[in-house]
């Protein structure tokens, strides 16, 4: 009789001790390796997005590469607009140009000195430059069209004073001398002062 009992105080305690054991093993061993492998397989979704994310910009790096000689073009071409130096011999010669197209005698070109644009945090310069041509009002109004909108510079017109030529001339549509104040402007870079400008130069004359 206290056999039985004996016996089955014996199983009674084994399966609690192999409870402990089991709760224990969960706690110390398995728990533990649970929250690794969690964590593990949390980093490895997160380094997959990331590999997704870092592909996809260097897709969009690959397209922009290939992009990169327009860029430089269009670059390029915004120098002309706004060129680092002031560079007034360049520009008188593109005046001379503008001056051929138009049909204008351009009697004398005047660059004064670089000054601060107010206001400005890109550190921009303006140069004022007064231009007196000679010709017909539809030539000089063409004169101007050109340095406007066909040359490459940016040039804001400031004035334009009528000179020389008498009425006949004028209302005839002849020869009228005329004197066109304007700005250029010059981007230097790092902020750097443009060197001063050419003194005066005066253009020798082109046009018909």
């Amino acid at each position: 009789m206290f056999s039985g009992r004996t016996d089955r105080l014996w199983i009674i305690g084994g399966v609690l001790a192999a409870a402990v054991l089991l709760v224990a093993g969960w706690f110390l061993l398995i728990s533990p390796e649970k929250a690794e492998a969690d964590r593990l397989h949390g980093d490895a979704e997160t380094a997959q997005a990331q590999v997704a994310t870092l592909r996809s910009r260097l897709a969009d790096l690959e397209r922009e590469n290939a992009d990169l000689p327009r860029y430089r073009s269009e670059l390029a071409e915004a120098r002309k607009a706004l060129p680092a130096t002031a560079d007034s011999e360049k520009f008188l010669e593109q005046l001379q140009q503008a001056g051929e197209a138009a049909g204008v005698f351009l009697q004398g070109v005047n660059v004064g000195e670089p000054a601060k644009l107010e206001g400005d945090d890109a550190v921009m310069h303006h140069l004022p430059v007064a231009v007196t041509v000679t010709g017909g009002a539809a030539e000089t109004e063409e004169f101007l069209d050109q340095i406007q909108r066909v040359q490459p510079r940016a040039v804001l017109v400031e004035s334009i004073t009528l000179g020389g030529g008498n009425d006949e001339d004028t209302e005839g549509g002849g020869a009228l001398s005329t004197v066109v104040n304007l700005q250029i402007f010059v981007a230097p870079p790092d902020g750097a002062k443009p060197a001063p400008a050419a003194a005066s130069p005066t253009a020798d004359g082109s046009g018909s």
